[in-house]
């Protein structure tokens, strides 16, 4: 997902220099340079930083880069997977295109041993279903813990405060299924 031009055309169109967007996102002026170059796709978290500043949500933000995408007159390029890094021991990856088209948004959630993602909160009437493809894994509802293990299952109310946390020796992977789709 190139949201470079995105972020430029809405920082020039508020009249926004890099260092303002800068101090209004709390995103490093580096790493937005290095955004709108197209150098680097930032983190989930960044996202959600510079779509505030601007005033948007995530999905709003979102549908701005899918609505710049349709524009585009070359031919489409094939599916490349969009991976967000929550840290360094965690990563998530869409598992499809055209994410706002869909009603489910598959993702492989990847856990280094104690790696977590950051905690979520989506909207009321969101839930989420988990598969875990290796390892041992606990997530966190509120202040109740799930622990899951390999060919295990989960399925829960995601607009409650949530968490994914690796609790085994090894790495641990995961597919989420969000539904309705929410970033």
């Amino acid at each position: 997902m190139n949201i470079g031009p995105i972020i430029r055309n809405l920082r020039k169109s508020q009249d926004l220099t890099l260092a303002q967007l800068s101090e209004m996102s709390k995103v490093a002026l580096a790493t937005l340079s290095r955004i709108e170059t197209g150098k680097m796709t930032g983190t989930l978290k960044s996202h959600m930083q510079i779509a505030k500043a601007f005033g948007l949500s995530l999905p709003q933000f979102y549908s701005e880069v899918e609505k710049l995408k349709s524009k585009q007159t070359e031919p489409e390029e094939e599916y490349r997977a969009n991976m967000f890094v929550h840290n360094k021991d965690a990563s998530s990856t869409i598992l499809t295109k055209d994410i706002f088209s869909k009603k489910m948004l598959p993702v492989l959630i990847e856990l280094k041993s104690g790696g977590k993602t950051q905690k979520e909160e989506l909207k009321v009437g969101a839930e989420k279903f988990i598969y875990v493809l290796s390892g041992k894994i606990e997530v966190t509802i509120e202040d109740k813990k799930e622990i899951l293990e390999k060919n295990t299952t989960f399925y829960f109310d995601a607009s409650k405060p949530h968490y994914i946390k690796n609790i085994g020796k090894g790495e641990a992977a995961c597919i989420c299924i969000v539904t309705p789709v929410s970033l």
